[in-house]
């Protein structure tokens, strides 16, 4: 039966048109699955795999070029001629086939017996151990009637046991013997199979590694969408940090690292060509960072410690790198759609300042080794006096003497004229000095603010000259001095060390050994101080400035006054008989000016009125010129009276390098990127930079007054690497690598050898030196103190830093070293330095009483080598530069446990020694000696009876001498005696049998 129909005027009981919702739902679900498709294609092509994708077929293509390159290597003669021996001899064995398998079929036969008779074998000796258990049971609780039986069947099992044995000792024989056969027959075709084997190894290797490489079926299945999280080849590449945290709302979050997902060659060397570029290089340090046998690996350091960035990032715009240039910045935003991260505290360090990352760890030190750059900055920043000014609270910055000279008692020194002028302008006159111009900078152009500036120099003239003792210095009674004279003894006696003479010189030419310019270009002396002055300077630099760091050369009255008139003979008539300025109207009222701005920073307007009343004019300019000396912080550098105990005037910069980009003012700069490290150099090239267009508008008081150092490019660059190096986590102290004593007896020392320049004349830590400038030949520089804390005796190097004139070890050299007058505490921290540096201990154990027959060996090596041809062993007639050390100085003076490994191999200790190296190194740590075989030779008959008369037997003697340790504790035994340490008597005869008559003499116990 038919349904009923619906009636036309009958509408269906829903609401909508099923129709077109099941169109809708059809396009919704169809716009779903792309957006699906396109989330996953979007998770799945992330740039990090293009890298790793690119570098695998660079890789590849490289490998491919390696192989050609050994393929080019192989000699096609020496395969075919290989290939032709393996031919003929497996041509001999099919000859000798028949033989061969009668070989191959007895050796199998004896292998099947062996196997039988060992299995006897085995199975006897099982019945062996029962019938003796069997028997020892019996004789216990049966007697000796009772266990006969057990022992008579003992006895035959232990003979079946015996032929077993005999049956399979002799199959092993025969079969071993029969395969020495077979491998005679197959040796020389083995030979040749092994042969170019050898030749093809080098291809081989790389066709295997180039295997894995190729980007075959199984590469791009396991690293399709969907399908690479099985064993994908392309994957997230990184490391958990041990020890190493990030503190997030006061929570330690484990550093991980995932650089190497885009710099996948990092840690692998190999890459470091020109035609490889970032991301696919090789780090330019692997012995020093990232390598797996480095310092600092990459599994236990990562990247971003060092680098900063955001370490879990692996998109290259959210890891903050930092572009060095516009043009960079433009290739990467349009590259690598890269834009700066707004709110990230540690974006990756410019190009150029990535040792400051060195800092993280290492802020305790004084010298980072391996770190040019940032070593250069921390110099740079104390002989500029950023300390002085800025709180650094790190140990290279703390503890410091002030970078300039004390004013105290500058009215002695030089001339109210001169010190005007040089206030105003002092690279006119020093060229590369490290005073930096206050004034006529970019922000004070205004005629007012010169006008303004010329007061506040004049004011400060006025007020140094009121507050300073005022020594007189008697022209009259310096000697006549010879400038020629003068000028020799400044280049050879050691003021070339710290010192240069050169008005065109600049400081960046000296970068980044800035040894010589420790102290000042001594150019245009004549012009600034007085002979009297310059001669008892010259004679003793502590009578004027207690705390200098000038040494005393020890010079003689004459030397004093030659040196006097040469640096007075170099002049400027532009800095002669200048006159302060005289105060004209405008001039005054302008000081008036200034003088009630600061007496209202303290009282009201009326009292300060009438304080400026009652000062007369001369009081005024001593009030103001205190009050600029506190605006500008110069007692920062400098000792002034009044000024011991003020804070310094600037912000302090132990976290300078954590600071937010938004707390740094760029004022109405907008060419200059707004970066941490974009504002810090050019606030160290131009610090007046921020005061762009603000002249006008900020009261003259308000304006920046930091200075202009005039640094270079390079010496900003050292500079901001420090600073960006100054961060939270440097500055927390238990971060800091090495927190023991040996590392702050290193750091200690550092400070020392780096205020007192000693490596302006030293080579230390491989740096130094600087003096070599003006002496050309090596044997004339003053020593390398390479091993000096193993070397040298504590108590003698105490004595030596307090009075190096107590003794003369180098006669030949002009280069003097001079009276530092160390503190006790200085001269012991110096000490403690060399020490901690060689992991020794400051004392050593007197030596014991030295072996007789290690005396007599000890004086016929030294003879055999001629050591007293350059190390005199008694007085040094003629000064020679082919002389060393005396060995008089040797028992007082060297270590005695020192002594014998120098000897051994002095190129371990001081690199480039002109020390011989008499004992050849047969391998890395062991040594030959030669004077086994050489004392067989006639010439040397009498010293080998001499010996002979301490040995039983020739062959004793001559072990003793093959024994490389024995021979070189013998000489230092030898060395000792003639330089105090028990020579007083000769050795008696250690035995009966030993020849009588004769002494062991030699060439330096002669000579003395």
């Amino acid at each position: 039966m038919a349904p009923p129909k619906t009636p036309p005027d009958k509408k269906p009981d829903r609401h909508y048109d099923f129709g077109r919702m099941n169109m809708w739902f059809a396009v919704s679900s169809l716009g779903l699955l792309a957006v699906t498709l396109w989330m996953a294609f979007a998770d799945y092509a992330q740039p990090w795999k293009r890298f790793q994708s690119e570098f695998r077929s660079l890789e590849r293509q490289k490998l491919q070029r390696e192989a050609e390159a050994e393929r080019q290597k192989l000699n096609d003669n020496d395969i075919a001629q290989l290939r032709k021996e393996i031919e003929a001899e497996e041509a001999k064995l099919a000859s000798n086939r028949d033989e061969i398998e009668k070989l191959e079929d007895r050796i199998e036969e004896l292998n099947t017996e062996i196997y039988t008779a060992d299995a006897a074998w085995r199975a006897a000796k099982a019945k062996v151990d029962a019938f003796r258990f069997e028997y020892d049971t019996a004789l216990q609780h049966g007697g000796e009637a009772a266990a006969a039986d057990k022992g008579k069947a003992l006895a035959e099992w232990r003979k079946n046991l015996a032929d077993e044995k005999i049956r399979l000792e002799k199959a092993t024989t025969e079969r071993d013997a029969a395969q020495a056969q077979l491998a005679e027959r197959r040796a020389a075709v083995t030979a040749a199979e092994e042969k170019l084997a050898a030749l093809n190894e080098g291809v081989e290797n790389l066709q295997t590694r180039i295997a894995t490489l190729n980007k075959d079926l199984d590469y791009f299945v396991l690293n399709a969408p969907l399908m690479d999280f099985v064993l994908p080849s392309l994957k997230v590449e990184q490391v958990i940090l041990p020890g190493l945290y990030h503190n997030i709302n006061f929570t330690n979050i484990d550093r991980v690292d995932r650089c190497m997902t885009c710099h996948v060659a990092a840690n692998r060397p190999g890459f470091d060509g020109e035609e490889w570029k970032e991301p696919f290089r090789s780090h330019p340090n692997l012995d020093l960072y990232v390598g797996d046998g480095s310092p600092h690996p990459y599994t236990r350091y990562g990247c971003t410690i060092c680098h900063g960035g955001l370490d879990r990032a692996t998109d290259f715009a959210r890891a903050g790198h930092s572009p060095t240039s516009p043009e960079q910045k433009k290739e990467w935003e349009k590259k690598y759609n890269w834009k700066k991260q707004q709110y990230l505290e540690t974006p990756i360090l410019p190009a150029g300042t990535s040792e400051a990352g060195c800092a993280t760890c290492h802020a305790g030190g004084v010298w980072t080794p391996k770190a040019e750059t940032q070593d250069v900055g921390r110099e740079l920043i104390t002989h500029m006096g950023c300390n002085g000014c800025h709180t650094i609270n790190y140990p290279a910055y703390t503890g410091l003497r002030k970078a300039g000279p004390a004013l105290t008692r500058i009215a002695g020194k030089t001339n109210p004229g001169w010190a005007y002028k040089w206030i105003e302008s002092p690279r006119d006159f020093h060229p590369t000095t490290f005073m930096p111009h206050f004034f006529h900078q970019e922000n004070t152009k205004l005629p007012i603010n010169r006008k303004r500036q010329e007061v506040e120099m004049a004011a400060i003239v006025s007020f140094l000259w009121a507050k300073s003792e005022k020594p007189v210095y008697d022209n009259a009674a310096v000697p006549a001095g010879d400038p020629a004279r003068g000028k020799a003894l400044f280049e050879s006696v050691g003021c070339a060390g710290c010192h240069i003479n050169d008005a065109k010189a600049k400081r960046d030419d000296f970068f980044p050994v800035i040894n010589r310019l420790h102290g000042p270009n001594l150019v245009r002396t004549g012009s600034k101080v007085s002979r009297g002055w310059l001669y008892n300077w010259l004679k003793n630099p502590k009578q004027y400035y207690p705390d200098t760091n000038m040494p005393d050369l020890r010079l003689t009255d004459q030397e004093a006054a030659d040196l006097t008139a040469w640096l007075l003979s170099s002049r400027d008539p532009r800095f002669e008989n200048v006159r302060l300025p005289a105060f004209n109207e405008e001039m005054k009222e302008l000081r008036n000016e200034l003088v009630l701005s600061y007496l209202q920073n303290l009282n009201t307007v009326e009292r300060s009125n009438a304080k400026l009343a009652a000062m007369s004019e001369a009081e005024r300019n001593v009030y103001l010129g205190e009050q600029t000396v506190a605006k500008y912080g110069c007692y920062g550098c400098h000792d002034i009276a009044g000024f011991e105990n003020t804070k310094p005037i600037g912000t302090e910069l132990t976290q300078e390098g954590s600071k937010p980009v938004h707390q740094f003012d760029f004022g109405h700069v907008h060419d200059v990127a707004h970066t941490r490290h974009d504002w810090i150099y050019h606030k160290v090239r131009r610090p007046r930079l921020w005061d762009k267009d603000k002249e006008a508008v900020k009261d003259y008081n308000e304006l920046l007054k930091m200075p202009d150092f005039g640094a270079s490019e390079r010496e900003a660059k050292a500079v901001l690497t420090n600073v960006l190096g100054f961060t939270r986590e440097s500055a927390i102290a238990t971060r800091r690598a090495g927190n023991d004593p040996s590392t702050a007896a290193l750091a200690e020392g550092r400070k020392l050898i780096t205020r007192f320049n000693c490596q302006g004349c030293h080579l230390i830590e491989d740096h130094g030196h600087a003096i070599k400038s003006l002496i050309k030949d090596p044997a004339m520089l003053p020593p390398n103190l390479a091993a000096q804390g193993a070397r040298v005796q504590a108590d003698w190097l105490w004595a030596y830093l307090h009075d190096p004139s107590r003794v003369t070890m180098r006669p030949w050299l002009n280069v003097r070293m001079p009276t530092f007058g160390f503190t006790d505490s200085q001269a012991n921290a110096v000490i403690s330095y060399f020490t901690a540096r060689e992991k020794r201990q400051p004392f050593a154990s007197p030596p014991s009483a030295p072996d007789p027959r290690s005396l007599a060996v000890g004086g016929v090596v030294f003879a055999m080598f001629q050591c007293a041809k350059c190390h005199p062993s008694g007085p040094v007639v003629a000064a020679t530069a082919d002389l060393a050390p005396s060995l008089l100085l040797a028992h007082d003076r060297l270590r005695h446990d020192w002594v014998p490994d120098w000897i051994k191999d002095p190129q371990k200790w001081v690199p480039g020694t002109r020390m011989p190296s008499n004992f050849p190194e047969t391998q890395p740590g062991e040594f030959m000696s030669p004077v086994a075989q050489a004392i067989d030779a006639p010439n040397f008959a009498a010293q080998k009876q001499q010996m002979l008369r301490y040995f039983s037997s020739e062959a004793e003697l001559k072990a003793y001498l093959s024994d490389v340790d024995k021979v070189t504790a013998a000489m230092r035994d030898h060395i000792w005696s003639l330089s105090g340490g028990g020579r007083a008597a000769p050795p008696p005869a250690p035995t009966a049998q030993a020849p009588t008559g004769g002494t062991v003499t030699t060439a330096g116990a002669a000579g003395r």
